[in-house]
């Protein structure tokens, strides 16, 4: 053993007796498992659930993708629409949406020259974004507690190539768990690909 490691990890030189060499993995093995103590691969980080790719649909439901695994979520997408729309989500359970007045949000948002801001209580979905004129919009949405017994918020940020920015955040009031969400367009269709992911607790 001749050398060690930033970390203190002790390493063989070219002139140690290769009779040796058990001793030298041994303890370069022990210095590393010393140092990095129990390896968990899932701690701490994101991990993926499902992708999902749909192509002119009305509406896009993720069924069973929220559970006693993760407290929250994060959800990614690019989608394209055939109107300038709104797009709205909707959590579900036993496959079917909440669709009661249930989901309030405040938002501010920039399109072109306008910027502005917005509060909405006591509406059937919850906004988390638009498509512009260019009918893209990119998304991002942390989804909160889902599937606890207690009271859901959201917090979304999306944008698209006009550009178009929106921040929102919010949530929905019941304390329902839920196991599910849907992603609709106020009007048209909306094509694209989306990934769910699990923070780990």
């Amino acid at each position: 053993m001749g050398t060690t490691t930033n970390n203190g990890w002790p390493t063989p030189v070219a002139t140690d007796l290769v009779k040796d060499g058990w001793e030298a993995i041994k303890d370069l093995g022990d210095a590393i498992d010393t140092t990095l103590g129990v390896y968990s691969p899932t701690t701490p980080g994101l991990v993926k659930i499902s992708t999902t790719s749909f192509s002119a649909v009305s509406s896009q439901s993720f069924n069973d993708v929220f559970s006693t695994t993760y407290d929250n979520y994060f959800i990614t997408g690019v989608c394209t629409s055939t109107n300038t729309t709104n797009m709205t989500v909707r959590l579900r359970v036993s496959g079917s949406d909440a669709s009661g007045s249930n989901y309030q949000n405040e938002n501010i948002f920039a399109s072109s020259t306008t910027v502005g801001a917005q509060r909405q209580t006591g509406t059937t979905n919850f906004v988390i974004g638009a498509f512009n004129s260019s009918g893209r919009n990119s998304f991002q949405l942390s989804v909160l507690s889902p599937f606890l017994s207690q009271t859901t918020n959201f917090q979304s940020y999306t944008g698209s190539s006009e550009p178009t920015w929106y921040m929102v955040v919010g949530g929905h009031t019941l304390t329902t768990s839920y196991t599910g969400i849907t992603l609709i367009p106020d009007a048209g269709t909306i094509t694209g690909t989306v990934s769910i992911y699990g923070y780990n607790k």
